[in-house]
């Protein structure tokens, strides 16, 4: 049986692979999952080197995680309540969800709401008080 994915998986580093065999199994087709297992079966692992490698992949969820939960900075706040119109604001909240930052993408969204909120508020507001001035 000739497996195209064994080359793949043999640039793959052992935090990758062990990740690969275990959290993203369901992922990964079985022929590609049988390769990462044959190469880590190949490579001879050591306690060690496994060790490593799953401690790799804990600091690479922690990293991930902090991501994800990285508010964004005050001026950023600002910048959205203002500009909560156009394509611009909402291109730039999505730039943040594809690269990770889900928490800056729902304040940057949060953010633009309350701008709009407060925007029709205040000319409401203001169509209210002419309204009474010139009655």
């Amino acid at each position: 049986m000739d497996n195209n994915f064994i080359e793949v998986m043999e640039k793959r580093s052992d935090s990758e692979l062990l990740e690969i065999v275990t959290k993203l199994r369901n992922d990964y087709q079985p022929e590609a999952i049988e390769a990462a297992e044959l190469v880590i079966k190949n490579r001879n692992l050591s306690a060690d080197q496994i060790e490593q490698a799953k401690q790799e992949i804990k600091e690479k969820e922690i990293a991930i995680t902090e991501k994800e939960n990285e508010p964004l900075n005050t001026g950023q706040k600002i910048l959205f309540f203002m500009f909560f119109w156009g394509v611009i604001p909402w291109a730039m909240a999505g730039t943040f969800k594809t690269s990770g930052y889900l928490k800056q993408y729902k304040d940057a969204w949060r953010f633009m709401k309350y701008g709009l909120f407060t925007f029709l508020g205040l000319n409401g507001l203001i169509f209210l008080i002419l309204y009474f001035i010139f009655n």
